[in-house]
């Protein structure tokens, strides 16, 4: 046993290796000769490791040496040491108490300028990076775990990140790794990154999220508007795919084949609608269901389009292929461009909404604000007249959304609450959201028909409220041209598009009233066929 006790007490310290541990003022040292870290952009410490030191101070003991004239130089943790000396100095410049950081002072190296070197580049060559994917678990579990939003609040200031950041992490934790190494690449943050896991299944999703982003920092207004209006698009694209992979497994369980989205020009399919039995009778897809060539293709909107896949192999005769070639294309080329920018509209509709939402939250109107608004009160343009006249659901329906109301369905009088807990300073912004309310009314699907007066007006309002237009909204502006004027009455009635081809309105747009103007006369549930009839006729010929 003594012998044990003997050979025990030889052993040397392992801690006495380290150091003597001190609490030192970070002001009073300095960056040692023979620190590894020699250019000065690798030793800066990033925005998170200052916002960590700033609030928790250092946790991990710097190491430091002797050097001539008294100081103690910093060979190892200089990042640590540098992000201490800035708060220490913002802290003493506001009078408050600086706080002191842990070292360990190696006596023994004073004069070692070899050993120090090698120490120092020991620290900075063998420590391993955490990975991308490792911080935004870590992240995602300090969201789950914390016990109050406090917790999470202060989890998120140590880390340098946004509040918002740290809820993004649970969706970010999700992402492939192929989206992750992608998203990483492109220097996305942790926000950016839950954007991405989001439409990660797209193809080209993080490339148009990198372009959209990088028009952003290209225009300088520290906002997020071309990405916003990227993710819509997106967005509208991923809900279009999964509606149509479900309705094509629908199809198939049920035992119907399932044709290509496009028909090569030498397919023999044809549409039972271009198609009659030998005695030249309709066939019906109820009739047709017991042919062995009962097939369908998906239209635009996910609905099938009923087809024989053989006409001429099951005893079908077609008929009624009559249009010459050039007719057709051009047919088909205006089709595509009424499906494409009335989405394109519906896209740009939700993210518009989400920053004059914002707009009514801010603390003042500008003075283009309150003239806007007092134009609409006292003049009574046809704007406003046509948005009195809809039913209150709809007129209530945006209101209560931009200024986060409660749910006005149902209520004789939804706002009475809202209005008198207003204080005096914040009620222009809720005339502000009513008059925005009845200039979205005007902003249709097909707006981009006849953009003069107030799709152009309004755009052209917001875009000057610090708006980015999509593209679809910048080309909605630069057709109209010229000063953006106001119609002060109601529109005379202009030629509409071929009713086939012109989809509009939402469900939303189509309850209402046939006295809302030229342009909400047709209803929105024809408008929607239209679009339909309109895309598979396009892809039928």
């Amino acid at each position: 046993m003594a012998k044990n006790t003997t050979a025990a007490a030889e052993q040397p310290d392992p801690l006495a290796a380290l150091g003597r541990l001190v609490q030192v003022d970070p002001r009073e040292l300095e960056v040692d000769p023979h620190n590894a870290r020699k250019a000065q952009q690798n030793a800066k410490p990033d925005a998170a490791l200052l916002a960590s030191v700033a609030e928790i101070g250092v946790q991990e003991p710097i190491t430091v040496r002797p050097l001539e004239g008294g100081k103690f130089g910093v060979f190892k943790g200089q990042r640590r040491w540098l992000a201490a000396l800035n708060a220490a100095k913002k802290a003493a410049a506001k009078g408050k108490p600086v706080r002191m950081i842990p070292a360990f002072v190696r006596e023994d190296l004073a004069g070692a300028d070899h050993e120090t070197l090698l120490l120092s580049l020991v620290e900075n060559t063998q420590r391993a990076r955490m990975t991308e994917r490792d911080t935004i678990s870590g992240a995602a579990q300090l969201e789950l775990i914390g016990t109050t939003e406090a917790d999470r609040r202060r989890a998120a200031r140590i880390l340098g990140l946004k509040r918002e950041a740290l809820k993004a992490a649970r969706k970010a934790a999700d992402m492939s790794t192929e989206a992750l190494a992608e998203g990483s690449r492109y220097g996305f943050d942790m926000i950016e990154l839950a954007d991405l896991a989001e439409v990660e299944e797209l193809p080209r999703a993080a490339y148009e999220l990198h372009a959209a982003k990088r028009s952003d920092e290209k225009e300088g207004k520290k906002q997020r508007g071309h990405w916003q209006h990227t993710m819509s698009q997106l967005r509208q694209r991923l809900a279009g795919q999964r509606e149509r992979t479900a309705a094509e497994e629908r199809l198939t369980k049920a035992g119907v084949k399932v044709l290509a989205r496009w028909r090569s020009m030498d397919a023999p399919d044809r549409p039972l609608a271009a198609l009659t039995t030998t005695q030249g009778e309709e066939i019906t897809a109820e009739a047709h269901a017991k042919c062995k060539g009962h097939a369908a293709r998906l239209d635009d909107e996910c609905k099938p389009v009923w087809h024989c896949a053989d006409p001429g192999k099951f005893g079908h005769v077609v008929t009624g292929e009559t249009k010459d070639a050039e007719s057709t294309v051009t047919e088909k080329a205006r089709r595509r461009e009424v499906i494409d920018k009335n989405r394109a509209a519906r896209a740009a509709r939700e993210v518009r909404k989400e920053f004059i939402t914002e707009l009514c939250r801010r603390k003042s109107v500008s003075e283009a604000a309150w003239e806007l608004v007092l134009a609409a009160v006292l003049n009574s343009p046809y704007v406003m007249r046509t948005f009195a006249n809809k039913t209150a659901e709809k007129r209530n329906m945006d209101v209560a959304r931009f200024t986060r109301a409660a749910d006005p369905e149902g209520k004789e009088e939804p706002f009475t609450e809202l209005i008198k807990r207003t204080g005096k300073a914040r009620r222009p912004q809720l005339l502000l959201a009513y008059v925005a309310a009845a200039y979205e009314a005007e902003m249709l699907d097909r707006a981009w028909e006849h953009p003069q007066g107030t799709p152009h007006a309004w755009l052209v309002f917001l875009q000057g409220e610090g708006y980015t237009l999509s593209a679809h909204e910048s080309a909605i502006v630069a057709k109209a041209g010229g000063r953006p004027e106001e119609p002060d009455e109601e529109p005379s009635s202009e030629p509409q598009a071929d009713e086939e081809a012109a989809p509009e309105e939402t469900a939303e747009e189509a309850a209402a009233e046939p006295a809302e103007g030229a342009q909400r006369a047709e209803d929105g549930s024809a408008d929607a066929e239209a679009e339909g009839d309109a895309e598979r006729t396009a892809r039928e010929e």
